[in-house]
C-alpha cells in the first residue's frame, strides 16, 4: 500500500521531490475471483517552482475500495503544500475508517478534507487564504467513482485512447467552454492557473460526482495541472500503456519536465489487472460518465443528494425511498391509538 511521503530537497537540483512509492495491490476480495489494482505515483515541483505543493495518494482505503487522487495546492511559500497535504490525509482517513457505501464515503471523505482545510487556515493566519483541488478516482470492483474539484484531471485508457472523464473548473476551462478562447489560447493565457472551485478555499465547494464502467486492462491516469497543460491525450496514452504503474507515473512526470513544465508535476497511475464483478450496495444512475455538480457545506444537505444519485438498495434503504417513510411516526402513532381503542372496547365489552 503507497503513502503521501514527505518531500526532500534534491542535493543536485534543489527541487523539491518525492520519491516514487512501491507499486499497491488493491486488498483481498472474497467470493469468485478478486479485484486487482497496481498503482503508483510520483510528484516533482518542475523546472520553475522552488516549492513542490502538489500531493498525492495511490493504494487500498480498506473496505471503500482502491484509491488514486492529486491535489494541487495553492497559498503563499509553503501553504499550498499543507492544504494539497492536509485535504489527502484527511481523505484518506475517512475512507478508511467508513462503513458506508463508497459513493457516498467519497463525498463525506471530501467533506471532511474542505472542513480541516478551511478550519486549519481560521485558526493559522500565514495560511490564510490556502486551498487545494481535490480530484480521486476509488475503484469498487466493477464500479470506478471520481469525485472532482478544481483543474487536476482524471483520465481513463483503454483500447489504446485516453477518455477525460473530468472537467476543469477554471478561469480559462470557463471561457473555452463559452467560446471565448480555444483550447491552445487557454494552455498559453497568463491566468491559466486561476481555479474557480477550491477545497478548503471557503466554507462550500462544488463536487463533481461520476462513475465509469471498470475493465480488466484498464489503466486510470490522475495528473496536476503541470502535467495535463503539456501532455494532451495521445501523449498520456504513449507514455502509459505496456508500462507497470511505476513506469507509466514517472514517464508522465519526465515528459512534462523535459517540456519545460512551469508548474509542478504530478502523477498517479492506476493499472487494473483484474475485475470482480460483484452486486453493489447501492444501485447507480442510468449513465455513466455524465457528471453531477453537487454544492457541499457543512451541513448534510449536499450528502443528501448524493445519496440520491446512488441510492441503496438494501431492505432498509428501500423502505426509505417508500412514499409513506416520511409519514412513518404519523402512521405508528395512529396505529398505536388504534389498538389502544380495540383494547378499550374489548375491555368495556
Amino acid at each position: 500500500m503507497t503513502e503521501p511521503v514527505t518531500p526532500h530537497i534534491d542535493a543536485r537540483t534543489g527541487r523539491s521531490q518525492r520519491p516514487t512509492p512501491a507499486v499497491a495491490e488493491a486488498h483481498p476480495s472474497h467470493g469468485a475471483g478478486s479485484t486487482r489494482i497496481r498503482s503508483a505515483g510520483t510528484s516533482e515541483a518542475g523546472h520553475v517552482r522552488k516549492v513542490n505543493q502538489d500531493w498525492y495518494f495511490a493504494g487500498a482505503v480498506g473496505r471503500s475500495g482502491h484509491l488514486g487522487v492529486v491535489a494541487d495546492g495553492m497559498g503563499g511559500h509553503t501553504a499550498g503544500e499543507v492544504a494539497s497535504r492536509t485535504a489527502i490525509e484527511t481523505l484518506v482517513s475517512a475512507l478508511r475508517q467508513s462503513r458506508t457505501q463508497p459513493p457516498v464515503a467519497l463525498a463525506r471523505a471530501a467533506q471532511a478534507a474542505n472542513v480541516e482545510v478551511y478550519n486549519l487556515a481560521i485558526e493559522r493566519p500565514e495560511l490564510t487564504g490556502m486551498g487545494t483541488t481535490l480530484t480521486a478516482v476509488l475503484i469498487d470492483d466493477q464500479v470506478g467513482l471520481v469525485g472532482h474539484v478544481g483543474d487536476s484531471r482524471a483520465y481513463l485508457v483503454r483500447g489504446g485512447q485516453a477518455l477525460r472523464l473530468t472537467v476543469d473548473h477554471s478561469w480559462v476551462a470557463d471561457r473555452v467552454r463559452q467560446g471565448l478562447l480555444s483550447e491552445e489560447e487557454a494552455r498559453r493565457h497568463r491566468w491559466r492557473n486561476v481555479i474557480t472551485n477550491a477545497i478548503g478555499a471557503t466554507a462550500t465547494f462544488r463536487l463533481d460526482v461520476l462513475y465509469f464502467d471498470v475493465l480488466p486492462g484498464d489503466i486510470v491516469v490522475l495528473v496536476s495541472d503541470g502535467v495535463s497543460m503539456l501532455l494532451d491525450e495521445d501523449a498520456i496514452v504513449k507514455n502509459v500503456v505496456g508500462r507497470t504503474a511505476e513506469e507509466a507515473a514517472a514517464r508522465l512526470v519526465s515528459a512534462a519536465n523535459e517540456r519545460g513544465s512551469p508548474d509542478n508535476v504530478t502523477a498517479v497511475v492506476l493499472c487494473v489487472d483484474d475485475v470482480a464483478f460483484r452486486p453493489k450496495r447501492y444501485d447507480l444512475p442510468e449513465a455513466p460518465l455524465v457528471a453531477s455538480s453537487v454544492d457541499i457545506g457543512e451541513t448534510l444537505s449536499g450528502i443528501r443528494r448524493v445519496e440520491e444519485g446512488f441510492p441503496g438498495n438494501g431492505p432498509l434503504q428501500k423502505l426509505r425511498q417508500h412514499p409513506l417513510f416520511p409519514h412513518r411516526y404519523w402512521i405508528v402513532g395512529s396505529a398505536y391509538l388504534l389498538v389502544l381503542l380495540v383494547l378499550f372496547v374489548l375491555w368495556r365489552g
